[in-house]
């Protein structure tokens, strides 16, 4: 059993695998760096170095008993039933799940973008100018096709909570192509938003991206404002395009309920590389859950298949007290639940039925 994929998807795939399977799988990981990160906590890294967490993949795989090879994970030898690399290895399977994620790329020009290279750095450099007030105005970016939104939302309210502290005089604006605020967790969610944007004196404009045609591209532009000292935006991600596999327009792998690949008997996809359009990670630690429950079922193992039902749990730092948001994505009458106190146990960023109190469990391992 191969797990292609060094993030949630991949490490939750791995624990309820372990858990469901126990030793009727071999288990094998191709991850592409020696850390499990923790990615919701990169919002608070650029005010606190110690934030965010990197598990070592040497201690999980020592304690799972998983083989592992540190590599890219490219594309599938069918003949040979083979996961191919970046570095020219290949890992035999019976079973292959790719759980390599989305590819971020920048749409905003000349804009700090979120989860590419170099942007940490990028973000400290931002911070450490406002705590000098050297800045003035900055502005948050949600381009078009971004679901997942509530990142920027809290980069916005960590800013502005540090500008008050230092007292910097600096405006704050969230641009966004949704037509609220936290869309995807529908009306009461927006309401709730502003009122916390309001509250921090973060200005939002919503609708507010311009489209420029350059040559055969097109471009995204902001609306004419006053000058700008930074722009930060959420990227766009793009599919991994596995040559054999069927996917969507933008690469991403079309998957049954049960996470298998369109067509396919043993390859299965979890997480930010499925063409299930919200790409969190609650949701690729469920997908990776249904995954799982159905590798371990073919194993012979005693388990109720259980197909992916999503429920989208949102967790929103908001430099004070955070608040919880919940919704079922597939239930009739879709009403979000909204709360100053968490619904969950424990009360963490990513909901997963494995890892939450698996990483709960080995907090000491977390190199910081």
């Amino acid at each position: 059993m191969v797990v292609a994929g060094g993030g949630v998807a991949g490490l939750e795939t791995l624990l309820a695998l372990r858990a469901l399977a126990g030793d009727r799988v071999r288990l094998h990981l191709i991850s592409p760096g020696d850390e499990f990160v923790y990615r919701p906590l990169e919002v608070l890294e650029p005010f606190d170095q110690h934030a965010m967490v990197r598990i070592p993949w040497a201690r999980i795989v020592d304690d799972l008993g998983v083989s592992h090879l540190s590599a890219v994970f490219t594309d599938i030898d069918f003949d040979q039933r083979r996961a191919q690399t970046a570095t020219a290895d290949s890992v035999p399977f019976d079973a292959l799940v790719i759980a390599s994620g989305g590819d971020a790329r920048p749409t905003v020009p000349r804009a700090i973008t979120i989860g590419t290279p170099g942007a940490p750095d990028l973000l400290r450099q931002v911070v450490e100018r406002l705590r000098a007030r050297a800045i003035r105005r900055l502005v948050f970016v949600v381009p078009p096709g971004v679901t997942w939104t509530l990142p920027i939302y809290e980069l916005a309210l960590l800013t502005a909570r540090l500008a008050r502290s230092v007292e910097a005089d600096v405006d704050l604006e969230i641009v966004t192509a949704e037509s609220q605020p936290l869309e995807v967790f529908g009306v009461e969610a927006g309401v709730m938003v502003r009122e916390l944007l309001n509250a921090s004196s973060v200005q939002l404009r919503v609708d507010g991206l311009m489209e420029r045609s350059a040559g055969m591209h097109t471009c995204l532009e902001l609306p004419p404002r006053p000058p700008t000292d930074a722009v930060i935006a959420l990227p766009r991600l793009l599919g991994p395009r596995v040559t054999g596999l069927r996917s969507d327009d933008d690469g991403f792998l079309l998957v049954d309920h049960h996470g298998l690949a369109k067509g396919e008997e043993d390859v299965y996809a979890a997480g930010d590389a499925t063409s299930f359009p919200v790409k969190q990670g609650g949701l690729a630690a469920q997908q990776a859950e249904a995954v799982a429950a159905h590798i371990a079922r073919r194993a012979g193992a005693e388990v109720e298949e259980k197909p992916f039902e999503p429920v989208l749990r949102g967790m929103l730092l908001t430099g004070g007290a955070p608040r919880y948001l919940r919704l079922a994505l597939t239930a009739a009458a879709c009403e979000t639940e909204l709360s100053e106190e968490s619904p969950w146990w424990p009360p963490v960023k990513i909901v997963g039925r494995h890892l939450a109190p698996y990483l709960a469990a080995h907090a000491s391992w977390a190199a910081r």
